[in-house]
């Protein structure tokens, strides 16, 4: 018997839940051969089979987990003796790839044994009859959170660097006197070194990173709010908004007026 809900609320960046649900497989019953477009998590409840993904499979049981990534060929089936049953979760967002670089799940071993509270999290998700989005959420993070509580520390010290600096950033975004010395400063490193740890792991400088998160912020602010443009500027730390319109225009292309329309 399978239970799916699908989440008709999608409303958080870092993480949004497609949908999930629960099955009672019959044996030897099985799902793949073929990609899917987000990640998913199945946790075993009871019975046992066998998940098979880039050359390997693995014979899993009950309080097992093994998720599958996105383009991906994946293979997974039922015990003929002992089908399992299992609860599933789908989703995306731009907070995954920090999650599993955290967590006990990798691409070279996708699959997590015995994790303590996973069995109870993905429950309480499964059964849920919420409709409210920040709960179901919630109860999506409260799973996903028994896989890194059980993980060995993957993150290096410059990892934690660059982390702490983009925590920074996506906090005081909206102050105009935020800049790469107040990084520095707040995640304890020299200048220079924060830049290069920086550019190295995304991509770009820190500076140029802080102007393009304001600005996305901005877009986001003039799709969303019904704040003036002058009002957008200030609330993304833009002092001078004739200023904030070139800058705006340089990233996207468009006028912030335009942008709305």
């Amino acid at each position: 018997m399978r239970k799916t809900v699908v989440n008709q609320r999608r409303e958080f960046s870092d993480f949004n839940i497609i949908q999930y649900g629960h099955e009672d497989c019959a044996p030897g019953y099985s799902i793949g051969n073929f990609v899917r477009s987000n990640y998913l998590i199945h946790y075993i409840h009871k019975g046992s089979g066998t998940y098979s993904v880039r050359g390997k499979e693995y014979t899993l049981r009950a309080h097992d987990a093994f998720l599958i990534y996105p383009d991906e060929i994946t293979y997974y089936v039922a015990s003929e003796e002992d089908p399992w049953e299992y609860s599933w979760v789908e989703f995306n967002g731009t907070g995954i790839s920090k999650y599993f670089s955290a967590s006990l799940f990798t691409r070279e071993e996708p699959v997590a044994y015995s994790v303590p509270g996973a069995e109870e999290a993905i429950l309480a998700l499964s059964k849920t009859k919420a409709v409210n989005p920040y709960e179901i959420t919630g109860l999506l993070y409260r799973f996903l959170g028994a896989f890194v509580t059980m993980a060995p520390k993957k993150v290096s010290m410059a990892d934690e660097y660059v982390n702490a600096a983009i925590s920074y950033i996506h906090t005081f975004y909206y102050e105009a006197s935020i800049n790469v010395d107040r990084i520095s400063n707040y995640v304890g490193i020299d200048r220079s070194y924060l830049y290069r740890l920086f550019k190295e792991k995304m991509g770009v400088s820190p500076k140029k990173y802080i102007i393009e998160y304001k600005l996305k912020t901005a877009a986001k602010l003039l799709r969303e709010t019904n704040l003036s443009v002058g009002q957008v500027s200030l609330s993304t730390g833009f002092e001078d908004q004739l200023y904030f319109s070139t800058a705006f225009r340089a990233y996207f292309g468009v006028a912030p007026t335009k942008y709305r329309k």
